[in-house]
């Protein structure tokens, strides 16, 4: 393996933020068929094409777009490469489209006034697990049913803040711009830089989006990314997790499975939601939420 290779494969600085004074994870929600589906055993990683806030996935790639014009590293011909790939929305658009990035959001608070109110809303739930059994037993298995783990899951607290980000970003590029792998030519090692950054930036969110809204999410995110198969590379299909469609929201997901004695408890937030779910979860604590 190559420097320029083994530089690439290197997610240190998505790694480092994974501070070890994380103890708990939350999952908050008002769906009693998810909360059940979780306490098997399994989440649905929902692939990020399909979330809502059309922004994510993209910051990164526009930030990239601004940040080369301030570096001096890049020749003519490498500029138009980078143009070319991620040169407007649209272009990112479809540089993200070539991969399948799949999404699971858990939050640091355990007891989000934010996220009780937008996600578990009156009658909900919040999943409590102990973070490090949670994120130490997480796979997924290939469509041919190959067991996966660490190499392909990536997991970090989301940082918010644009200096942070950016300083990283310069880092990175910096770092990989200045090695050279045998046979790679320009162009491919323009597009392997970008992919490594892209996976980079999905573990980034604006800071001043919506009053703060991302923020206040306080978001730890688990991250499955893949090549999407297309009619020139059809085997990939069988290499990488099962894709499938959930026909209620109309979301495509991953399945992301892990050991179920990681969960600690499940905190109520209504009567209502702890009668409900009492006689379909027997073996997991179950409380009412504290109120003040």
């Amino acid at each position: 393996m190559g420097a320029f290779i083994k530089r690439f494969n290197n997610y240190s600085c998505i790694e480092k933020n994974d501070t070890t004074d994380i103890s708990c994870l939350s999952h908050y929600t008002s769906n009693i068929q998810a909360l059940s589906n979780i306490c098997s055993g399994e989440f649905w990683a929902t692939d990020i094409n399909d979330f809502d806030d059309k922004c994510e996935g993209i910051l990164i790639l526009r930030q990239i777009n601004e940040i080369i014009s301030d570096l001096n590293i890049f020749s003519d011909n490498q500029k138009q490469y980078i143009y070319d790939l991620i040169g407007d929305d649209k272009k990112i658009e479809n540089f993200i489209k070539e991969h399948r990035t799949a999404v699971l959001s858990m939050c640091l608070d355990t007891d989000s006034e934010y996220l009780w109110d937008n996600y578990a809303k009156k009658d909900g739930y919040n999943i409590i697990f102990d973070k490090n059994v949670f994120v130490n037993s997480l796979f997924i298995c290939t469509a041919k049913g190959k067991k996966r783990e660490n190499s392909c899951i990536k997991h970090s607290k989301i940082i918010y803040n644009d200096k942070e980000q950016k300083d990283v970003i310069e880092k990175e590029i910096n770092d990989l711009i200045s090695l050279n792998e045998f046979g790679l030519d320009d162009a491919t090692k323009i597009e392997y830089i970008l992919r490594h950054l892209m996976y980079i930036g999905n573990f980034y969110k604006q800071e001043c989006e919506k009053k703060n809204e991302y923020k206040n999410e306080k978001e730890y995110r688990i991250l499955i990314n893949t090549s999407a198969p297309t009619e020139f590379c059809t085997d990939i299909e069988g290499m990488i997790p099962k894709y499938c469609f959930n026909d209620k929201n109309e979301r495509h997901y991953n399945i992301l499975e892990f050991d179920r004695k990681s969960i600690k408890k499940i905190v109520c937030n209504s009567i209502k939601a702890k009668e409900d779910i009492e006689n379909i979860i027997t073996d997991i604590p179950i409380v009412l939420r504290a109120n003040d």
